[in-house]
Formats: C-alpha cells, structure tokens, sequence
C-alpha cells in the first residue's frame, strides 16, 4: 500500500490532489494542531479580475486556547457561506462546470453544521470526484494515533500496513524521513510544477486553489494535474 499525509485543508491547491492521486489512500491528519500563524488549511486563493483572491473559512479562536483541526469550527457561518457564494458567482459565474462543481460547494458550505471538518470532508469530496480520484482519505482521529511529527507518520504507515509513503517535495529539509527506510518503507518525494492552463481574468497565477482549475478546465484537470507531477526517491 502507498499513503501520503496531509491536514484537511479548504480547497487546497493541485499539489494536494497530485499526492492523492498517485496515493492507494491519503491520511487527513485532523487530531494535529491548528497553526497559530498562517496556515492553508482554512484559506486558499483563486483568480480575481485585479489579483489572486483569499477564500479564509474564520474559525472561533477566543478564550479556545490550542485546538485540534477536529475540533474548530466556523465562526459566523451564515456571513461566511454568503460571501462564499457571492465570490464563486463573481469570479467563475460564466464557467461551463460551475453547476457541476461550485455549486455543490456552495450547497455544503450552507449546510447548518458549524465544524470546520465537515466542511473541508464535503467540499474535498466534491474536489476529488471532479478530479476522477477513486482513492479516499483515512482520518488520522479513526486510526487513534496521537503522536507528533515523524513519529505520528511513521505509526500511521504501520497501522496501515503500507509499504511506500509519499512526501511532497521539501519535506526532505524538515523530516527524518530516513526513518522510514529504517523499517522498509520505500519513500518518494512529489514534486508539483503547475502547468499554465487557460485561465479566467488574464495573464495565468500558478498555485492557485485546484478550484481554479477545475472551474476553467472541468474533466481536463486531470491531464493538467498528473502532467505537473513528478515522483522523485532520493
């Protein structure tokens, strides 16, 4: 079996799906921490007429103290889920794909349920078939491991009996991921180079949301995803 890792994260951009793709399962990592500083697992941008445009999901913060990714949730949802509409119908209203694709977004984000998760398992769902990615997430809080950095990886590789795992490009910096071949775990690295695709609104913006690309390019995204991706063993 081959895993790759990542926290659940608002539409994330390609590199995330990339990973996915060429991944027997994905691990969303939602018993880790929410960043105190910036992080992507409740924001990410799309193409605006002037310039890149953040889409943050708020999360309630006050007097919380630390919290896992499990347990946020949206603050002011209402306000939050109308502006989300109203952006996805600004920006990318005359798409062909928007009534395949933005608006079941936008159907989960008027759900009434406030957690931040199940509004990251909705829309990454939506993400995902859009893509024709057949392979599903495990959730890091269903397998009951609760340890830190390489150590929560590395027990997660073996709960899941996998043979390979996936690290995106850069990890080799932060990680012992040499640690993995200790117990015969082949390790690759993917590298994500987004390919220029046409985009609404001018010149083409790389790294962008995969919602961008979905909505300008719908069932071709996947092409344009695999052809960036690179698998790389060090």
């Amino acid at each position: 079996m081959v895993v790759s890792f990542n926290q659940p994260a608002f539409i994330p951009w390609g590199g995330f799906f990339a990973r996915q793709m060429v991944s027997d399962t994905m691990v969303l990592l939602d018993d880790t921490l929410f960043a105190r500083g910036f992080t992507f697992v409740n924001k990410n941008r799309i193409k605006g007429p002037q310039q890149e445009v953040w889409l943050t999901v708020p999360v309630r913060k006050k007097g919380l103290g630390r919290q896992k990714i499990s347990e946020l949730e949206i603050h002011n949802k209402q306000f939050w889920r109308e502006k989300f509409a109203a952006t996805l119908y600004h920006m990318y209203g005359r798409s062909m794909f928007f009534d395949d694709i933005a608006r079941p977004l936008i159907a989960v984000a008027n759900d009434e349920n406030s957690e931040f998760t199940a509004l990251t398992n909705g829309t990454l769902d939506i993400l995902k078939a859009n893509l024709g990615i057949e392979n599903g997430f495990f959730y890091q809080s269903a397998l009951g491991v609760t340890k830190t950095g390489i150590d929560l990886l590395l027990e997660i590789t073996r709960k899941l009996d996998a043979d390979e795992v996936i690290l995106p490009f850069g990890a080799q910096h932060s990680l012992e991921w040499r640690r993995f071949e200790t117990i015969g775990i082949k390790v690759w690295f993917l590298k994500y180079i987004p390919v220029v695709y046409p985009q609404f609104w001018g010149r083409f913006r790389a790294n962008l949301s995969a919602l961008d690309l979905l909505l300008c390019m719908g069932p071709e995204s996947k092409r344009v995803i695999k052809a960036g991706t690179q698998l790389i063993q060090l």
